[in-house]
C-alpha cells in the first residue's frame, strides 16, 4: 500500500515516464470508482488514483474538512511523487477539489476535466442539500445512500445491476459518521469558494454531466465551462451522476480524446528527427553573442551564444538560453549579474574559443572588467551588462533573462549565424565588382565528401575543381554538369572571389558537399593529398592551400583578391556548437 507522510494511501499505474493524469473521486466514494476509467487511461498516461482525507484506507481529516484543505491534500501527493504538474480529473467533489487546486496552484495543472460536478445551486436545490447533511449527522450515511443511489442511475440499470449497487452502497455506508457528514458540508457549503474565479481559470479543461444528473445538470456544467476559457462541454444523453460506473465508455472517449490532445506526451524524437528540427531552427538568421558572467571566487566564464533577444524596454529586459549540459550552467543559473556581447564580423575567432570547452579562454581573449565587474569582450559590436531578473526551465535549457544596467554600441559590421554557419553583412560587394569589371567569369566550387575534395583531371594530367560548363556557365548549370556525372552536389556558401592577374578572368567559387562516385576524369583527395603542384591554375592552387588550412582549423572564409594577395572575411565554422 501506498501512503504519503499525511496519511494519503494512493495507487499508481501505467508507465513510469508517461504525463501523470490524477483521478479524484466524489463523496463517500474511494479510488476504487474509478475502475472502469483506469483501464482506457493507464496504457499511455501513469494514472494516480488516491482516497480522500476520511474516505477508503486514507487517514481521518487533519482539520475540520474544507476545500482548501482537500487542495493541500493533493499537492502535497503530486509532491510525494515529485510531480510538478498533472492534469487532474475530478468527480462530483472532486471536480470541485480540482477547481480549487486550479485556483491555489495553477502551475500544478496542466488540464482540468470536471465530471458531474456542482455550479452555484438553487435556493431550493441547497435547502435540500442541507437536509441531507444534517441526516448523515443525526443517523450516518446509510440513511441518505439509497435516495443517493436512485440519483445516480438509471432506474432500468439499478434494477438489472443489484451487485454494482451493493459495491456502490458498500462504500459509502463505510464512512464513519464522525466524519461523512463534515465530508458532505464541504460538497455543500464549499461551492461558493469556486465560482467565478478571480483571476479565472485559464487551463485547457473538459466538463461532462448527464442530461439527468439532476444535483449537478446541464446548467451547472454549462456554467463551469463558461467560466474557463476554451474549455469543451459533453451533456450525456440519459445518465445520471455516475454515468462512469454505468457508461463507462461515454466518460471515456471524450476524456481519453481530450487528454490525448492537450496532455499527451509527443513522440520521442529519433536522432534523425532531432537533427531535422536543428535544421529548421537554423533557417532563423541570428547574430552571435559571448556571455560572460564571474564565479563566486571572481573566475570569469563565458559561453558563445545565438539564442539572444530583447524581452522589454520598460522595463529593459533581454534574454539568452544556455544548454543545462554547459559546464557553466550552474554558475550563470546562480549569477546576480551577466553581461551579453554582441560580436562583430572581426571576432569569428573570439566567437569559436567561447564555443569551445578551453579552460583558458579568458587569457586568450581581449577583455576588461566592466559595470558590475562583468567581463566585456574588447571591440565587441555592443554589449549589455545585466542583473538577473528571473530564470526559466524550459526543455534541455535554462532562459536567462536580465534587467540591462549598462550598455554600449560600437560602429562596425555584424557577425551573422545562418543555417549552421556564419555570415558577414556586406559580402555582396565582390560580386557586384566582378560584375562590373566585365570579362570573362567563370563559377567552379570547392566540393567536400568526409574530408575530401573532389578534383577534376585535365588532358595534360593537371588538375582543377568543378567548373560550370561555359554553355551553361551559372550555379544551376554547375549542379547540372555534376549531376550527368553521377554525382549529387549541394552548394553552401560563396567561399571566393579570385581575379586572375595573368589573364584578367575573373572566378567565383562556392564552397558544398557532394556524394556519388566519381568518373573517371574525376577523383577524391585527402586533404594531405591534394597534388597543389598539379593544380593548373594559380588562383585555384592559392584557394585550395588556404581551403586545407582552413579546414584544419574549422574557420572558414570568402576570399576576395587576386592569387597573390586579398582579403579573408571570416564567414563560416565547421559544426560551431553554441554553448
Amino acid at each position: 500500500m501506498n501512503m504519503t507522510e499525511d496519511g494519503t494511501v494512493f495507487d499508481v499505474a501505467g508507465p513510469p515516464d508517461a504525463p501523470v493524469v490524477v483521478l479524484v473521486h466524489g463523496l463517500g466514494l474511494n479510488r476504487a470508482c474509478w475502475q472502469w476509467t483506469l483501464p482506457a487511461l493507464s496504457d499511455r498516461y501513469r494514472v494516480v488514483t488516491y482516497d480522500l482525507f476520511g474516505h477508503g484506507q486514507s487517514a481521518p481529516p487533519p482539520e475540520t474538512p474544507s476545500l482548501s484543505m482537500f487542495s493541500r491534500q493533493l499537492t502535497g501527493l503530486l509532491d510525494h511523487l515529485d510531480t510538478p504538474a498533472a492534469a487532474i480529473v475530478g468527480f462530483s467533489l472532486g471536480g470541485m477539489i480540482a477547481r480549487r487546486v486550479a485556483q491555489d496552484a495553477p502551475q500544478r495543472i496542466s488540464a482540468l476535466a470536471i465530471l458531474h460536478s456542482p455550479h452555484r445551486r438553487s435556493t431550493k436545490a441547497q435547502g435540500a442539500i442541507l437536509q441531507r447533511v444534517e441526516q448523515a449527522k443525526r443517523d450516518g450515511p446509510a440513511a441518505t445512500v439509497d435516495a443517493a443511489l436512485e440519483r445516480w442511475f438509471t432506474d432500468g440499470f439499478r434494477a438489472d445491476n443489484t451487485e454494482m449497487m451493493d459495491l456502490v452502497r458498500s462504500w459509502v455506508t463505510a464512512n464513519p459518521i464522525e466524519i461523512y457528514y463534515k465530508n458532505y458540508k464541504v460538497l455543500a457549503d464549499g461551492i461558493d469558494e469556486i465560482v467565478n474565479p478571480v483571476p479565472p481559470l485559464s487551463c485547457p479543461a473538459l466538463v461532462i454531466t448527464g442530461d439527468e444528473d439532476y444535483g449537478n445538470g446541464p446548467e451547472m456544467s454549462q456554467a463551469i465551462a463558461a467560466e474557463i476559457a476554451g474549455s469543451e462541454l459533453h451533456i450525456l444523453k440519459g445518465l445520471r451522476h455516475m454515468a462512469l460506473a454505468e457508461a463507462p465508455d461515454q466518460i471515456n472517449a471524450p476524456l481519453r480524446g481530450f487528454l490525448d490532445r492537450v496532455v499527451a506526451a509527443p513522440p520521442v524524437m529519433t536522432d534523425e528527427d532531432k537533427r531535422a528540427l536543428r535544421n529548421a531552427f537554423g533557417t532563423f538568421a541570428t547574430g552571435v553573442t559571448v556571455v560572460t558572467t564571474r564565479q563566486p571566487d571572481g573566475t570569469p566564464r563565458g559561453f558563445t551564444a545565438n539564442s539572444f533577444t530583447s524581452v522589454s524596454l520598460d522595463p529593459p529586459l533581454v534574454l539568452v538560453c544556455i544548454a543545462k549540459s554547459a559546464h557553466s550552467c550552474d554558475v550563470f543559473a546562480s549569477a546576480p549579474h551577466f553581461a551579453v556581447n554582441v560580436l562583430g564580423e572581426a571576432q569569428k575567432a573570439v566567437s569559436g574559443l567561447f564555443a569551445s570547452r578551453a579552460a583558458d579562454k579568458f587569457e586568450l581573449a581581449d577583455w576588461h572588467s566592466g559595470h558590475a565587474d562583468m567581463p566585456v569582450l574588447d571591440g565587441s559590436l555592443g554589449r549589455f551588462v545585466c542583473a538577473r531578473h528571473s530564470v526559466v526551465d524550459a526543455g534541455d535549457h535554462l532562459v536567462l533573462i536580465g534587467r540591462v544596467e549598462e550598455y554600449g554600441v560600437t560602429d562596425s559590421q555584424p557577425l551573422g549565424y545562418f543555417r549552421g554557419s556564419y555570415f558577414s553583412i556586406g559580402l555582396e560587394d565582390p560580386l557586384v565588382d566582378v560584375a562590373s569589371a566585365g570579362g570573362t567569369i567563370a563559377i567552379g566550387a570547392v566540393m567536400e565528401r568526409d574530408q575530401k575534395v573532389l578534383l577534376k583531371r585535365h588532358g595534360d594530367g593537371t588538375y582543377g575543381v568543378p567548373m560550370a560548363a561555359e554553355d551553361r556557365n551559372s550555379l544551376d548549370g554547375l549542379v547540372a554538369g555534376l549531376k550527368a556525372s553521377g554525382l549529387n552536389a549541394r552548394l553552401d556558401y560563396l567561399y571566393a572571389v579570385y581575379r586572375d592577374s595573368e589573364t584578367a578572368h575573373h572566378g567565383i567559387y562556392y564552397h558544398g558537399t557532394v556524394s556519388g562516385d566519381p568518373p573517371s576524369d574525376m577523383a577524391y583527395f585527402a586533404l594531405e593529398d591534394i597534388p597543389l603542384d598539379r593544380i593548373q591554375s594559380r588562383a585555384q592552387r592559392s584557394m585550395l592551400a588556404r581551403y586545407r588550412e582552413e579546414f584544419r582549423h574549422g574557420s572558414f572564409g570568402i576570399y576576395q583578391g587576386d592569387e597573390s594577395t586579398g582579403m579573408v572575411h571570416q564567414v563560416a565554422a565547421r559544426q560551431p556548437s553554441k554553448h
